[in-house]
């Protein structure tokens, strides 16, 4: 009769043991979900922002070639405003002298 009491106590420690694992477990468990759900929190915020981020560099790209492509436009126009000047300086010139010979 004692061996079956001391058998018995054995599996009550056993069975208190496992208790105490078990809501240690499930209270890890817990706060390890609440911290999964905060950085699931923290993800989505970070992938908005590097959405945000991207849109924004794709308009600044945007606005860079737009303003490379009026530079370059303009560009145009001063060299052809330059060859012309060259011309009536030229043309001046070759007036002046001309004037001068007479």
């Amino acid at each position: 009769m004692s061996n079956i009491n001391t058998v018995l106590a054995e599996k009550m420690q056993r069975l208190d043991a496992a208790k105490k694992k078990f809501a240690a477990t499930k209270e890890r468990l817990g706060k390890e979900l609440t911290t999964q759900d905060q950085l699931e929190q923290v993800n989505q915020m970070a992938e908005r922002e590097f959405k945000e981020s991207e849109n924004m560099q794709d308009e600044v790209e945007k606005q860079i070639r737009k303003e490379k492509d009026e530079l370059f436009k303009e560009s145009q126009k001063l060299f052809k405003l330059r060859a012309e000047q060259a011309n009536l300086i030229g043309d001046i010139s070759g007036t002046l002298s001309a004037s001068r010979n007479l």
